[in-house]
């Protein structure tokens, strides 16, 4: 029993180690989170806790580095950071695991050391609804519940390859965790379509269920209601009005807030975007010169 016991406590111990190596802290404004290095200079992190495009990334060795928020994943609630040199070896991706594997669960303690937990992989399920028009076709949970310390950090294998991005999220006690190549293929999409500067568009948002017959030749069913508009700021230049509906940006469809400012960044700035907005029953193409977003405004 002993050298059952022994065997086991060291192969976690070396996971929590292997994992750990790709694992840095995200000091965001409301508190530090964890983040998973899933390329050179690239962070995947939790987008809840980001409320400013700059962040400091803290290394396991604690140095600290400037990262740059490129944009978040509405589906998967995940932001992408790039920190220049950040000099971190990449995660390893696993293969799927099945319902009883053992996991290790590594993060970030508040002074920046390693916080890691031996659990179980509880469910492998999905499709998990992460808002009104956005779903996780799969994820895994795990067999505790959520710890701040944990939130955006690795759930890792026997061999310290990463299984999934944790999130802050809880069903019935359990962790919802991201797998890690919808987690990567999201990341990716924010990379393509994102970018180091935010654009600005001056409209406050929430989605709403549009009736067919307000939605001509569109088969997407939610988008986003602007609910106030910023006096001279690129909408109220453009002429859309409160009540108008933003059903696409750039000939892309817009169904959650989340997409709308990851599709504002990179190099949409100074530049005019046609926004496809629905105004009573009629669809209009509206041409938007986007602005770029001071750190001191709001909306977006």
């Amino acid at each position: 029993m002993n050298d059952i016991l022994s065997a086991l406590s060291t192969q976690v111990a070396h996971a929590a180690e292997q994992a750990a190596a790709s694992v840095v802290q995200v000091l965001a404004r409301r508190r530090p989170v964890a983040g998973v290095a899933f390329a050179e200079d690239l962070v995947l992190t939790s987008a809840r806790h980001l409320d400013d495009d700059a962040v400091v990334v803290r290394r396991g060795d604690g140095h600290t580095l400037e990262g740059t928020v490129l944009g978040a994943s509405a589906v998967t609630g995940l932001a992408v950071v790039r920190v220049p040199g950040l000099g971190v070896p990449p995660a390893r991706p696993a293969p799927e695991p099945r319902v009883g594997h053992l996991a290790v669960s590594v993060g970030r303690t508040w002074s920046g050391g390693t916080f890691a937990s031996l659990t179980s992989i509880a469910v492998i399920g999905g499709p998990l609804r992460t808002g009104r028009a956005t779903e996780l076709a799969r994820v895994y949970r795990t067999a505790t519940a959520p710890h701040g310390a944990f939130t955006g950090g690795a759930l890792a294998d026997a061999d310290g390859r990463v299984l999934g991005i944790l999130t802050a999220a809880a069903i019935r006690g359990t962790t919802v965790v991201v797998p890690i190549d919808v987690a990567i293929a999201a990341a990716q999409d924010v990379v393509a379509h994102g970018g180091a500067r935010q654009g600005f568009l001056g409209v406050s948002t929430v989605p709403v269920m549009v009736p067919a017959r307000q939605r001509p030749g569109r088969e997407e069913p939610v988008g986003l209601l602007i609910t106030g508009i910023v006096e001279e700021g690129p909408a109220d230049a453009a002429g859309l009005l409160v009540g108008d509906i933003i059903a696409g940006f750039d000939g892309r469809p817009v169904q959650e807030p989340e997409q709308l400012v990851t599709r504002l960044r990179g190099d949409h700035v100074g530049k005019t975007v046609p926004l496809t907005v629905l105004r009573g029953a009629s669809a209009l193409d509206v041409p938007v010169t986007i602005g770029e977003r001071r750190r001191e405004r709001a909306g977006r």
